[in-house]
């Protein structure tokens, strides 16, 4: 039986951990699944949900839920990696080999993937810490120059998903009211740092008029979601 699992946008390439290959379709030997539900979050045995589970409590920088669900040096890495996390891990593949399911995430913010490895053998046994091992690519800042022109381009073809990661909803609402979808005609003439900040402007090459776009060094450089957190038109 062939199980589907749906992307998960926790809200770009790199090398991953290496494994036999097995063809991403098949079904892992605990894909039938049991549930109980708990205050913090579902138990199960699916590996794969069960990455998915970690990945969102190192997300939120819940350090005590990740310890719920992998072993201690596995939390210290990605906590180390970034803390929180972000929401802009998503996951893109798996595939499992001798009893273990590796399962990749794409960082969508600043690049580079983790590869999260998840016992199906401790699974089955009801050892909730089963992810045993985590491998990053080499994560590709994009800086807040390029974490703006990620925007304007999702604003331009009418993407409000992509937009909603990238701007506060302040932002989103504003440049929505201004046109939907922004178009392919913004081009960047300016930017600029200032006391946290790097203000980068756009120009309308069509309709004429400005952008300027403010994001928070700090929230873009964590890789954090909404780094976006002003945006003013001018003539």
């Amino acid at each position: 039986m062939k199980i589907t699992y749906p992307c998960i946008a926790l809200l770009t390439s790199g090398a991953v951990l290496a494994a036999p290959a097995v063809a991403a379709g098949s079904t892992p030997a605990s894909a039938a699944t049991s549930t109980v539900a708990t205050a913090a979050q579902v138990t199960t045995t699916d590996p794969v949900l069960h990455a998915d589970q970690l990945v969102r409590a190192w997300g939120r920088g819940d350090r005590t839920g990740a310890a719920a669900l992998a072993t201690p040096s596995v939390v210290t890495a990605l906590f180390d990696y970034s803390t929180p996390g972000g929401v802009s891990w998503r996951r893109t593949g798996w595939q499992g080999a001798a009893g273990t399911i590796y399962v990749t995430y794409h960082d969508d913010a600043r690049g580079g993937t983790v590869t999260l490895a998840v016992s199906d053998v401790l699974l089955s046994q009801g050892v909730e810490q089963a992810a045993y091992d985590v491998r990053f690519s080499q994560a590709r800042p994009i800086g807040p120059v390029g974490y703006a022109d990620q925007l304007v381009r999702a604003w331009g073809r009418g993407d409000h998903a992509a937009v909603q990661r990238y701007a506060t909803t302040t932002v989103a609402s504003a440049l929505w009211r201004h046109a939907d979808p922004g178009g392919a005609h913004w081009r960047r003439i300016f930017a600029q740092g200032a006391a946290g900040t790097t203000y980068v402007t756009y120009h309308d090459d069509a309709n004429g008029g400005t952008l300027t776009l403010a994001v928070g060094n700090a929230a873009e450089q964590d890789g954090q979601l909404h780094a976006v957190y002003d945006a003013r038109f001018g003539r």
